[in-house]
């Protein structure tokens, strides 16, 4: 993931993991426990160009997240 600059990787149960990348600041730390909807960091402005990533992967491989999302 070094190409992806400032990461939160997230561990769920199951050997599910959410990957999100595009931050300006991280506002947690490794290995903390984070509650549902807690801020984790910030994003830059649009004016910068900055876009959040989102990857989801299960047994650390990426998976298609459609299904789970499709009617949102």
């Amino acid at each position: 993931f070094m190409n992806y600059g400032r990461i939160v990787i997230l561990r769920h149960k199951d050997e599910f993991h959410t990957l999100l990348a595009g931050f300006a600041s991280i506002d947690v730390s490794t290995g903390e426990f984070l509650l549902e909807g807690e801020p984790i960091g910030a994003m830059g402005s649009a004016s910068d160009g900055s876009d959040l990533y989102v990857e989801i992967r299960h047994h650390n491989q990426p998976i298609d997240p459609a299904p789970w999302i499709k009617g949102l």
